[in-house]
């Protein structure tokens, strides 16, 4: 049974999915079960860790409690023992008899002080002399007369201590020495304070027993640990023993106090502990130990508890601590609860992401199988197709392969009819045998580099047929590579192009030459120019020629422009002139010469005399004159030639021959230059406005702004004079005056000063531009403080219009004011139509003012005329004080110019 390949991998698929699946479910149970353990083992060994180190913390806590307790006593004591000395010292004073000798005074007061004792009468006092011979001891009257510092000779800390009193005359330290009430020769160590009486010159001491101190210390410490607690819910507690395995304290079961192990037994299993602890204790100082005891807060329940112990050794008791590994249980269970929800939780999102999965890969496995299955399905078709585009290429195209070195491995039958060559003929054999010997070297060079790097060369080959006839392939070649990217063969596939390039050159007579006129047309003078010789070119263009078309019919042009080249071929067909139509009714003369005098005298001889003659077009007879341009040069001659034919229109003659006077080649560069940088400038937004400030004469105050235009390019300011003209050849003047309008009615919506906005007449007669700036303001609300300046308004021609315009503003509140008034045409009657509000004298009077009177006379007139018809007079040019002084006397109304502020970005307050 026979599996396609959608099927086989199909069943891969599903396989795959079920193993993984399976394996994938072991493992996480696995993993869970480990975990499980592994989280139950950590969670035990933590909590018997923390509590561990809690209780050692605590017992070690307790311990430095009761060194501080110590310390704290031992200083204490010898302040008490101070206040001993110091009472016997008052006693004696009160009772001082400076007759009796200090023996006699001492011995006198021998019961007061046999009753001065203390500590279970084992503290006391004793006196000697300077001399050492003890006077009283409170303990062993063996003693008296003795001589102290002889005694302590047999005691070294009791001669040391002695030595350093004789030096202060007052000491605190500690010796041994017997106790009283112990029968025994065993000494104890004694802290003992030492002062000497000045007045009878003997030595008070009195003292205290270490171990008549630690009873107590021991009971303050018991008592403050049977009340101390610790942990959670204060648990935790201390027990003491003694290092002879009896309790000393235990705040839960004080009937265990003084018993031994035998009376134990009722509370634990264990083994004797308590002994345990006593002997390791003496071995090590501190350690842990884990035993069984009924819990008293469990009502006697056996529990395994483990304690942490610590010796004092001095004091030769010990103190401990546990906790209950009951305690972990009950965590444990709460612990594994939680942890077997959490793993359940875990298992059936991890088993469900699982199903998810699987489910989702059946689905991609089926949409593989189904896109396999597609592919399949389209392979075949792709290859049933590709057997019939064959059949469709041997049947239309000439197809041929190679190998990589050139040699022929296969023919299709076309090549075998458009050839010439049978398949055994050719096969083996490489194309040279049909490369036509006109074939470019480099093109062969070049589609040999080109599909040896594994691209597609496509061109017009030319052959030779077995027969030595010439034919033309357009063809394709395309390199045929393996799995490794490596070319292994070459196909070629051609169309026979003989008859298309056999009638090219017909076809480039025709594109060369004007149809209506048989004359070279422009693409066959540019190629002519193109060689850059020396030559003369004329330009003659007919003056007025779409008057004859809208006059007459288009067929009546063309019989004009017909006649027109019939006469200029007679005239200048002999010699090396040639003639050439390159427009519409734009003839061309070419001669390669440099005779321009000679040349420009054959132009007016053909004006003069046929140019003159009447054209008898069917019924209609008329004449026509010329325009003509010449040019000499190598080159951009033809470019030359268009100047100068301009410039002749522009003034109006005949003939214009060029000149370095006229706008150059350098010329039109720079105004595409410029169009280019106006459009970036544009649509980077960096047309901007600056602000001059406008003086009022009458309240000394800065109230108008006139909004200027500049160009910001690398940080540089340019201005208007440099590009506006340039701008008003092209459609992007009215873009330049669209922003002006934008920014400045958009700055002064915000600021309550009046401002005016330059339009020229281009502006006015901009429809779209004007309902702009009207709708505009509208919407900022800022006819009231808005001025329309006209410039150049000498231009005017439809004044009317211009003033029905204008009062559509005006009937808003907006101002009016013509600039530049005074210089060149200045129509006061135009003025009064126009309705302005201000006239601005021209900068170009202003500034001749001071030293000439005819132009005070002018500006005298003007400022008369606009008073009496109430208009107001802005002087432009305002450059110094001397000439605003001046221009203030003339009355002018308000003063523009460096003197009262440059144009800024940022307004210029008064």
């Amino acid at each position: 049974m026979k599996f396609s390949l959608s099927k086989i991998n199909f069943l891969n698929l599903i396989c795959t999915i079920l193993v993984f699946s399976i394996v994938t479910a072991f493992f996480i149970f696995k993993f869970v079960d480990d975990f499980y353990n592994s989280r139950m083992d950590d969670f035990e060994k933590r909590y018997i860790e923390k509590n561990k180190i809690l209780i050692k913390n605590e017992v070690e806590r307790s311990i430095q409690r009761a060194e501080i307790l110590k310390d704290l006593e031992y200083e204490n004591n010898k302040n008490k023992l101070e206040e001993k000395i110091d009472f016997v010292q008052k006693v004696l004073d009160n009772k001082y008899i400076n007759t009796k000798t200090a023996e006699e005074f001492v011995k006198s007061y021998k019961k007061e002080l046999d009753l001065y004792k203390w500590d279970n009468d084992t503290g006391y006092i004793y006196i000697f002399n300077d001399k050492g011979k003890v006077l009283y001891h409170g303990y062993n009257e063996t003693l008296l007369s003795k001589n102290i510092f002889k005694i302590a000779k047999n005691n070294p800390e009791l001669d040391s201590f002695l030595s350093e009193t004789l030096k202060k005359d007052e000491n605190y330290g500690s010796y041994k020495w017997q106790m009283p009430n112990i029968n025994n020769n065993q000494l104890f160590k004694k802290y003992v304070y030492i002062k000497k009486y000045q007045r009878l010159k003997i030595f008070i001491a009195a003292g205290v027993y270490k171990k008549e101190m630690d009873k107590k210390l021991i009971d303050v410490y018991i008592n403050e640990l049977k009340k101390d607690r610790f942990g959670e819910s204060d648990y935790g507690y201390f027990w003491v023993q003694n290092t002879e395995a009896k309790v000393v304290m235990h705040p839960q079961s004080p009937e265990l106090i003084g018993k031994d192990f035998d009376f134990f037994k009722e509370y634990t299993e264990s083994y004797n502990f308590v002994s345990e602890i006593s002997k390791k204790a003496l071995e090590n100082g501190s350690g842990y130990i884990t035993y069984k005891w009924k819990r008293v807060d469990k009502n006697g329940e056996l529990d395994e508890k483990t304690s942490y112990y610590r010796l004092i050794k001095d004091w030769n008791i010990i103190v401990g601590s546990g906790f209950y590994l009951g305690e972990l249980k009950s965590l444990l269970s709460n612990e594994k609860k939680q942890l077997k929800r959490l793993i359940n939780i875990y298992v059936v999102n991890t088993l469900t992401i699982l199903a998810i999965l699987t489910i989702i890969s059946i689905i991609i496995g089926i949409y593989v199988h189904h896109n396999i299955k597609n592919i399949e399905d389209e392979r075949i078709e792709n290859y049933n197709m590709l057997k019939q585009y064959k059949l469709i290429l041997d049947e239309t195209s000439v197809v041929s392969k190679s190998d990589t070195k050139g040699i022929i491995t296969y023919v299709n039958d076309n090549f075998e009819k458009v050839s010439g060559y049978d398949k055994s003929n050719i096969l083996g054999k490489s194309y040279s045998v049909i490369k036509h010997p006109e074939n470019p070297k480099r093109l062969f060079k070049e589609l040999w580099e080109i599909i040896s790097r594994g691209k597609i060369w496509k061109g017009i080959i030319k052959n030779l047929t077995k027969d030595g006839a010439t034919y033309y392939n357009k063809t394709t070649i395309v390199p045929i590579k393996d799995s490794n990217d490596q070319i292994i063969e070459y196909i070629s596939s051609s169309i026979d192009v003989t008859e298309l390039i056999e009638n090219k050159t017909k076809l480039n007579d025709l594109f060369r030459n004007d149809p209506l006129t048989g004359l070279r047309n422009r693409v066959s003078l540019i190629s002519h120019l193109a060689r850059n010789e020396n030559a003369l070119l004329a330009l003659i263009n007919i003056d007025r020629f779409k008057e004859v078309n809208d006059s007459f019919n288009q067929n009546v042009g063309d019989m004009v422009i017909k006649e027109l080249s019939n006469r200029l071929f007679d005239f200048f067909s002999y010699n090396k002139y040639k003639i050439y139509r390159v427009q519409a009714d734009i003839f061309a003369i070419h001669l390669i010469d440099n005779d321009n005098k000679k040349f420009i005298q054959k132009i007016e001889k053909f004006m003069d005399t046929v140019g003159k003659k009447p054209y008898k077009i069917e019924d209609k007879n008329f004449i026509l004159t010329y325009t003509c341009g010449v040019a000499a040069s190598n080159n951009n001659l033809f470019t030359y030639a268009e100047v100068a034919l301009s410039e002749a229109k522009k003034k109006k003659v005949r003939i214009k021959e060029y000149d370095n006077s006229m706008k150059s080649i350098e010329g039109f560069r720079n105004n595409l230059l410029w169009v280019e940088r106006l459009h970036l400038a544009l649509a980077e937004n960096r047309i901007i406005a600056h602000y001059q400030p406008i003086y009022n004469y009458k309240t000394g105050k800065i109230e108008k702004y006139e909004a200027l235009m500049r160009l910001v390019e690398n940080g540089k300011i340019i201005y208007p004079n440099e590009y506006l003209s340039i701008a008003k050849k092209t459609r992007l003047y009215p873009e330049l005056t669209y922003k002006m309008v934008e920014k400045v009615i958009s700055k002064f919506s915000l600021i309550d000063k009046e401002f005016s906005i330059n339009l020229s007449v281009e502006d006015l007669m901009n429809e779209e531009l004007m309902s702009y700036l009207y709708d505009f303001a509208e919407q900022k609300e800022v006819f009231s403080k808005m001025v329309l300046e006209i410039v150049e308004s000498e231009e005017i021609e439809d004044s009317t219009s211009i003033a029905t315009l204008l009062k559509r503003f005006k009937d808003r509140g907006c101002k009016i004011a013509i600039d530049d008034f005074g210089s060149g045409y200045s129509n006061y009657d135009y003025l009064i139509k126009l309705q302005a509000d201000y006239i601005k004298i021209d900068g170009s009077i202003i500034k001749h003012i001071l030293e000439d009177e005819k132009t005070q006379t002018l500006v005298k007139s003007i400022v008369s005329f606009a008073k009496k018809s109430n208009i107001k007079v802005i002087a432009e040019f305002v450059s110094s004080k001397e000439l605003d002084e001046l221009l203030k006397e003339l009355d002018i109304d308000y003063a523009q110019g460096f003197y009262h502020g440059k144009p800024m970005e940022e307004l210029v307050e008064a």
